[in-house]
């Protein structure tokens, strides 16, 4: 009966310290995107895509979520849908932010979305991961 109650006393005292981590997030602090979109780290800069129907904005930023001057009349980049081979996009220039079109792109559920950025003589690539839920 004693190493019964030993062996309970480890158990719980060994349990309780892990439940009172439950819920806490490790994960870093995901930032607010400034157009409600979707922002991803794209080397020494961030990128945010917008959808709106078959309508795509990508809005780029610095590290502090300033915009940045855009330089390139045009950036290319891909769509890969599942079960599917890659499809090209090219954004143009509209103003503050490039935009391009996608047919159906409302209509898939998952799929990734590479971007090829040109800003300052410097190239990135923002990857998107959508998921339409």
């Amino acid at each position: 009966m004693k190493a019964f109650l030993v062996s309970m006393s480890l158990l719980l005292g060994t349990a309780a310290p892990l439940m009172a981590h439950e819920g806490h997030n490790h994960e870093a602090a995901v930032e607010a995107a400034p157009h409600g979109g979707t922002l991803r780290n794209a080397g020494d800069y961030k990128a945010e895509i917008v959808i709106n129907g078959d309508n795509l904005k990508l809005y780029v930023y610095d590290k502090k979520l300033k915009p940045v001057k855009l330089e390139k009349a045009e950036l290319t980049g891909d769509v890969q849908f599942p079960k599917e081979k890659s499809k090209p996009v090219t954004f143009k220039k509209a103003g503050d932010y490039y935009e391009a079109t996608v047919k159906g792109i409302t209509k898939v559920h998952r799929y990734d979305m590479h971007v090829n950025i040109e800003v300052a003589g410097k190239k990135v690539v923002a990857d998107f991961g959508i998921d339409n839920i």
